[in-house]
Formats: structure tokens, sequence, C-alpha cells
């Protein structure tokens, strides 16, 4: 009786696999530019072109005015630039050692989340309002009263969440698409509060308005601006973090 030979299986090789660690750190100790060169095509050229397309579709960067490719481009030369900064042995605070994997696509995740605030905040006064105002507006539910409390540590604990969200996203791999994407949006809005909620008083010129009416409303308009996503998909996304905020929120008011 003839028996079905079984295929063997073999384990697909990472794109930036322990080649690629020590390649970088080659690259950061030579001082040799030709030797830098061949390192680089050699090693980390493909690698790296996997990383920032994979990086740029994975987070939906707000390009603005700008081609996708002349994004990428700049990404590279930025990676480029602080690559050189990366030590192996820096603390972590898992205790585990820092990878070059890791550093690299923080760099460029960084570059990306900069460009799109830069970019949003190029076009945010032609926000098209009206496509979101009935439904924004006529529902109470995008209305929240902020304590007169929490405003005395409000920058601290703003501060304190943008670093827990920060953290969330490096390293919970449970995250969905739609959770990374409103993480994302989150930060840069927390990022840039005060400067988001100013009040336009015509002319040109803006006040910042304090209130303790918490304009949720323009948060919503914010986040849909920035994902791209429904009313729906921004809500069910944003319960783990809503989850941490409040936890946060108790944590650092009773202390």
């Amino acid at each position: 009786m003839l028996q079905k030979r079984r295929k063997r299986r073999t384990k697909k090789e990472p794109y930036f696999g322990e080649k690629q660690e020590k390649a970088v750190l080659d690259y950061i100790n030579s001082d040799c530019a030709e030797e830098k060169n061949r390192i680089y095509n050699e090693f980390l050229a493909e690698p790296f072109r996997i990383m920032k397309e994979s990086i740029l579709r994975r987070y939906p960067t707000y390009i603005g005015n700008h081609d996708i490719e002349e994004v990428e481009a700049n990404a590279l030369t930025h990676l480029l630039e602080q690559m050189v900064k990366f030590n192996p042995d820096a603390p972590t605070k898992s205790g585990r050692p820092t990878r070059a994997y890791s550093y690299c696509q923080t760099i460029l995740r960084n570059y990306y989340i900069d460009h799109s605030k830069k970019s949003y905040f190029e076009t945010k006064t032609n926000l098209p309002y009206d496509d979101f105002a009935d439904e924004i507006n006529n529902n109470n539910e995008f209305s929240y009263e902020l304590d007169h409390a929490e405003n005395d540590g409000i920058s601290d604990l703003i501060n304190l969440i943008i670093e827990k969200i920060e953290d969330r996203l490096d390293n919970d791999e449970e995250l969905k698409k739609n959770e990374i994407i409103v993480g994302d949006a989150i930060i840069n809005i927390l990022k840039y509060w005060d400067v988001l909620f100013m009040e336009d008083v015509g002319d040109g010129k803006y006040i910042k308005k304090t209130t303790n009416k918490f304009a949720k409303n323009k948060v919503l308009l914010f986040l849909k601006e920035q994902t791209g996503l429904s009313t729906k998909e921004i809500r069910v996304a944003m319960k783990s973090f809503k989850e941490l905020y409040f936890f946060e929120k108790d944590s650092f008011f009773s202390e």
C-alpha cells in the first residue's frame, strides 16, 4: 500500500529577521560610505521598502495634497537619519532587548503620524462640516460636561492618556485595524486639543475659549475626517480606549 508523501512545510523567513537586525548595527557602526551603501542595498533596501509601505497602509495617514510616493520617500529619508540613534542596550519597559525592527517601525509610524497632523491642520479650516452637522449637533450623546475638578489637572491627565494609548498601539497585538486607526486619531486630537478647539471669531482670527462644555461633537467630526470611518465604526473601535480613559482618570484623580 502506497503511502502519500507529506509535503514538508518550510517556515517562511521574515522580511526583517536576524540578518537585518545585524545589518542595522553594521550600518550604524561603519564609518565607510561605500560599506554603508553595500549593507543598505544588500540587506535593508527591500525590507525597508516593505516596512514603509505596509505601515503607511496600516495607518491611514492624512496625505493632504502630497503624493503618496513623495510621503514614502521622505519617510525613508527620515528613517535613515534617525536609525543611527538605535541602541540595542537601551532599557525597555518589558525588560526584553530592544530590536531594530521595532525601533524602525516606531520611527516610520511617528513620521506618518506627524505628517498626518501637519497635513490635517493645513486643511482643517475647510472641513465639510455640513456633511455631518445634523447628525452630530442633534445627538445628545455627543455632548459632555467637564467637571471643574477635572480642569485642574487636565493637561497632566491628557499626557497620561496619550502615553497609555501609544503603549497599547505599540504592544497590543490583538487590536483590530479600526481600533488602531481610531487610537492614532485620538492621539492626534489629544496632542493638539488646545488648537483644534479654538473658536473662529471672524477676520481670520481665533480665540481660545474656556468653557465647561466640552465640544464632543467636534471630536467626532475630527475623528471622521482623520479615519474615514462611520460614526458606528468609530464608536465600536473606541470602546477599549474609553475603558482605558475612565480607569486612568479615576486613578489619576484619586491620588
